[in-house]
């Protein structure tokens, strides 16, 4: 297997990262994907848990410690609670609830699913699911905390028939000094802070016991995530403090962002997308045969540290059962044995991640939001593109083919960039700007790219950059920005105008250290239809997705 790296190049025509290791019995039912024999080795899912409460909870060391780990807990009713006070560090989960007459900000403004003909309607609001209800903080600044909506879609039924759909967006805040700081967010306090929204179709049938994998249970009804119809797309409007900055990462495809200003304090941020499909991935090396795979044994001890002798020998399998965005190491240390497992369907969120930007002071500016990231592929880093050598590059992973094992994985990448960014980024002026996009492998090979796009909106507040259908396994997207501009050349002799002289303008092109020659790339928009559906897909040689056919 290779590893792919993800670039791109602008060209201007003028909640707590957690990945500790769990060991699970081989004679537990997992999943068709777990190994027969012990062995150790990783899986990765996006089959994740959905946040349907909102808590406080208090965290303290041991009796009389200063440091290490948190022993004791403490549920708290908000976060200002006495219960509370006395705790080394306060992490509260807040679901935000509907905005209404009395909850303002930091809430949930609307929902739209497209209908049968790709139009997006607006949902109207069902109710909000019961459950314990905590008050908003000055002191802390922090919002109230819910539970999530239930939207009804007449128009926009999902796959199941039903017209329901749960709108969950959670806001994460840990307090690591709370004896000595009292916020959230002032600094030198040591805090963090997390935002993820979700978009999950349901289906609420008769509660008849059994693992029905039900997100939550009322009036004996089982409330189970469905798939949304096909060719589905949704948008969600929010209402959001502006401490929501720097990058978001997103599953989902085909992005529009839109972020106005309400207040000095609040903004109104519109994402619109497609769902998306994202595989499992895992592997395994069985106990018996560790000696095959030295590399794999010296990173399992470097992984593992002191469990490790114990890992090798126990008649337990041991899996490290990583969220994807921290599954990068485990999938590298195991690439040629990494297999595709069941396609987790319908994925539809964004939310923020835990690393930096870096290679460029344009990241410093925290102030704004500066972009989102999206993709299918099973494990990514948890940061946004580095700036490399006049490139943005994103490193994702996954398995070549899918579970059946014969079906090439096709990569889906968006990167949605504010347009002052970008020519922060490069030195740019406002005009327009292009866009290569490559996907260069662990051997150093490059991959032509079947579908790639550059837009930006009518406002030139977002740049719209797409690359579709690379294969994996760890690639690395590179994306390179480049702009040509108009300037004038000295005037030229014996070209008489009424001054004496006739000025020629050449088009060039801007690159972040000088002016070269002219960008020949042409953008090209075709139209794609599949069934009702219909897309446009914009580059320089572009196709239509699998499925489409050109109008």
């Amino acid at each position: 297997m290779r590893a792919v790296k993800i670039s791109i190049v602008l060209v201007t025509s003028l909640i707590i990262p957690f990945a500790a290791s769990t060991v699970s019995s081989a004679s537990y039912s997992v999943s068709s994907t777990w190994p027969k024999v012990p062995s150790i080795g990783f899986s990765a899912s996006d089959d994740s848990l959905i946040e349907t409460q909102s808590y406080v909870t208090g965290l303290s060391y041991a009796e009389g410690a200063t440091s290490g780990l948190y022993t004791r807990t403490v549920s708290c009713a908000s976060v200002d609670d006495s219960l509370c006070a006395n705790a080394d560090s306060i992490f509260a989960q807040m679901i935000l609830p509907p905005c209404s007459a009395t909850v303002t900000q930091m809430c949930v403004q609307s929902l739209e699913v497209s209908d049968a003909k790709g139009v997006l309607q607006k949902a109207s609001l069902g109710y909000e699911i019961p459950g314990q209800k905590y008050p908003a903080s000055k002191i802390r600044n922090s919002p109230v905390g819910g539970s999530p909506s239930v939207w009804n879609a007449k128009d926009s039924l999902n796959s199941s028939g039903a017209d329901e759909y749960a709108v969950s967006v959670s806001t994460t805040f840990q307090n690591y000094q709370n004896k000595g700081c009292t916020q959230f967010v002032t600094a030198p306090c040591g805090f963090m802070r997390g935002f993820r929204a979700r978009v999950y179709p349901i289906d609420r049938t008769s509660n008849v016991g059994g693992d029905q994998k039900c997100l939550w249970v009322e009036s004996q009804k089982c409330a189970k995530s469905v798939d949304f119809a096909p060719g589905a797309r949704a948008a969600v409007t929010l209402r959001i403090d502006n401490l929501l900055t720097g990058f978001l990462f997103g599953r989902m495809k085909n992005v529009t962002l839109d972020l106005t200003s309400l207040s000095s304090s609040t903004n109104l941020l519109r994402v619109e997308a497609d769902p998306i499909d994202v595989p499992k991935i895992y592997a395994y090396v069985a106990k018996s045969d560790l000696s095959k795979y030295p590399k794999i044994v010296d990173y399992w001890k470097d992984r593992r540290q002191q469990l490790a002798a114990t890992d090798f020998t126990s008649n337990d399998t041991v899996d490290t059962g990583p969220s994807p965005e921290w599954a990068m190491g485990d999938f590298t240390a195991f690439e040629d044995l990494v297999k595709s497992g069941p396609l987790v369907t319908s994925i539809w969120r964004f939310g923020t991640q835990s690393g930096n930007g870096s290679g460029s002071k344009c990241f410093d500016d925290k102030s704004k939001l500066q972009g989102l990231v999206t993709t299918n592929a099973p494990t990514y880093l948890p940061n946004p593109p580095a700036f490399e050598n006049g490139e943005l590059a994103y490193k994702v992973a996954g398995a070549h083919y899918l579970e059946d094992g014969v079906t090439l994985f096709k990569g889906s990448y968006d990167l949605v960039l504010r347009s002052d960014f970008a020519r922060c980024l490069y030195g740019f002026t406002n005009a327009p700007m292009q866009a290569k996009i490559s996907v260069v492998s662990t051997d150093g090979s490059t991959q032509d790219i079947a579908t790639e796009s550059l837009r930006e909106d009518a406002a030139r507040e977002w740049l719209y950059l797409s690359a579709k259908n690379f294969t994996f396994s760890s690639p690395t997207i590179r994306v390179k920005l480049s702009q040509a501009i108009a300037v004038e050349a000295k005037p030229t002799s014996g070209a008489a105008t009424s001054q004496g002289t006739t000025p020629s303008t050449v088009a060039k092109e801007a690159t972040p250290s000088t002016v070269a020659k002219k960008s020949t790339a042409k953008q090209i928009t075709i139209t794609c239809v599949k069934g009702k559906t219909i897309k446009k897909v914009t580059g320089t040689s572009p196709t239509c997705p699998v499925g489409y056919k050109k109008k």
